[in-house]
């Protein structure tokens, strides 16, 4: 019976946050005002927040109290779209969607430097284990960008991509710069035109590094997508982007997509009912 209580005081609160009753950024009444509009103990009331503080939807602060989480996720455009808007070109692509939604403080920052190859990295770029690896030392050089979002003084997004240091030596892809007009268009110049790529794209619970460094709120996962791209059969980059999933929508299309699929999906969402 306690079980079905705290269950349907979650779904009567889920239902008002549904309903705009409860904006977001917005304190929930304390447990004891909660307990006596709904006639359950404060146990019951506890339980119900747990349920909906694990799906995400509120966020609990010591000594202040329990408020609505802000879901207002906005569109990631992880195909490849002809003259579309790709990841990279953050200010023309993302940041007016963001503004559109309300967010002010818009900024990113990144950084460059030059490691050997991780065995994951390497895997990605098809070489074989460093104990296997016969070839130059300067075959697993690569050159890491790692670029990072924030919005509203939090970290958005946080995409770093890897490029074999024989292609990205000595060009603007070593410098810690935006690139205005993309990451392709720069390949494209040095004699390396993408032909094909892979996608994958995965959830995992955050370390708690990434707890911190992203602001996630309890029972929120992150969104991994990773990209392999390639001109003819060299690997040219691989790209992982991390994301919390209560920030971002993956959009994908096929055929022709117009290049303005960016614009028209930007009001979707997955939360609608």
């Amino acid at each position: 019976m306690r079980n079905s209580t705290r269950t349907s005081l979650a779904n009567a609160l889920r239902g008002a946050i549904q309903r705009g009753e409860y904006p977001p950024n917005e304190w929930l009444p304390n447990e004891g005002r909660l307990a006596e509009e709904f006639q359950v103990s404060r146990g019951t009331v506890r339980a119900a927040l747990k349920i909906l503080e694990n799906e995400g939807r509120i966020g609990m602060r010591q000594g202040r109290g329990v408020y609505v989480r802000d879901f207002r996720p906005i569109v990631h455009l992880a195909a490849q779209v002809p003259g579309g808007t790709d990841a990279e070109r953050f200010t023309d692509g993302y940041a007016p969607q963001l503004r559109e939604a309300g967010y002010d403080r818009i900024s990113e920052s990144i950084e460059v430097q030059l490691e050997t190859m991780r065995p994951k990295v390497a895997k990605r770029f098809g070489l074989p284990a460093e104990a296997e690896h016969n070839g130059s030392p300067q075959d697993r050089l690569v050159v890491l960008r790692q670029c990072d979002r924030f919005v509203d003084g939090r970290l958005w997004e946080r995409q770093i991509t890897h490029y074999p240091y024989s292609i990205a030596a000595e060009t603007e892809l070593m410098s810690p710069e935006h690139i205005t007009d993309g990451i392709d268009q720069v390949l494209g110049r040095l004699g390396y035109t993408e032909d094909w790529s892979w996608d994958i794209v995965g959830a995992r619970m955050p370390s708690p590094r990434e707890v911190e460094s992203f602001g996630v709120g309890h029972g929120i996962p992150l969104l991994v997508q990773e990209r392999v791209a390639y001109a003819g059969d060299r690997v040219t980059r691989f790209t992982e982007t991390t994301m919390p999933a209560d920030r971002h929508q993956l959009l994908y299309a096929g055929g022709d997509a117009p290049a303005e699929l960016l614009l028209l999906a930007s009001d979707v969402s997955i939360f609608e009912r």
